[in-house]
């Protein structure tokens, strides 16, 4: 069984790329409360989903709280067509039906399923806990994709990640940030950037200016630097960095993130 390995795409510093700018603390000043907060008990099941597409694959999954209170995704039923190896990857990306390559900017590798795999064989592969990503939140995944088992041959440039299935996620958990609230009180040194509105005249996102760092950021927002963490899952290449970088366009809206 191989243990989750977070695959973050677009991290190479190109001319494009976003300048740091200082750090904040290393430490999660102001953390949440978390003594509010619902605990997934063991068993529960989190999210459900089918495999779609050309029918090379079949096969459900679910994502459920083990024992150790650990995420981990589980495959039923599982039915490749030529029996090969396939990989599982999870993404934050909604794809359609038809997609057929994974360009994703966060995709989180579980593991495979070797070559003639038995469909009455259970798979199980780890996520993480409470503690890891997503805060403890992983309901910004969007789907389980299913590509080839790496086979060291010639990879196609116009499609590096073919997609043979994928299954979309269907999410079934309380709010897990109960009372979390973002309100604008206004610029400040260390969170000079600037706020985008909704239709409401709700912020729903930030971008950062030189000079800021996160600790002012979240602060300005009246929120926790965990909670800004817990809204921005998808943040390269740590989600935890604690580091603003100059241009970084950070969510301030839980249905967003």
């Amino acid at each position: 069984m191989a243990l989750g390995i977070l695959l973050l795409a677009g991290c190479s510093a190109d001319a494009g790329a976003p300048t740091p700018g200082p750090s904040a603390s290393g430490s999660q000043n102001g953390s949440a409360a978390d003594d509010a907060r619902p605990v997934l008990a063991p068993g529960t099941t989190a999210a459900s989903g089918s495999f779609v597409g050309s029918g090379d694959v079949m096969g459900s999954v679910v994502v459920r709280v083990n024992d150790a209170g650990i995420f981990e995704l589980v495959v039923d039923d599982l039915v490749v067509s030529d029996s090969a190896a396939v990989q599982f990857t999870l993404t934050a990306d909604a794809l359609s039906p038809e997609e057929r390559c994974l360009d994703s900017d966060w995709r989180f590798g579980l593991g495979q399923a070797d070559a003639g795999h038995d469909p009455a064989a259970q798979l199980v592969f780890p996520i993480g806990g409470s503690d890891g990503i997503g805060q403890g939140d992983l309901s910004f995944i969007r789907e389980v994709v299913v590509t080839r088992a790496a086979s060291g041959g010639a990879v196609d440039k116009s499609c590096p990640i073919p997609i043979v299935s994928h299954a979309t996620l269907t999410w079934d958990t309380p709010d897990l940030r109960p009372g979390l609230s973002v309100a604008d009180s206004g610029a400040t040194t260390g969170a000079m950037g600037t706020v985008s509105l909704d239709s409401d005249n709700k912020p729903i996102a930030y971008t950062v200016a030189q000079g800021d760092t996160l600790a002012a950021v979240a602060e300005r927002f009246g929120i926790a630097l965990d909670d800004l963490f817990y809204l921005n899952p998808r943040r390269s290449p740590n989600p935890e960095d604690a580091q603003a970088f100059t241009g970084e366009m950070l969510n301030l809206s839980r249905e967003n993130r």
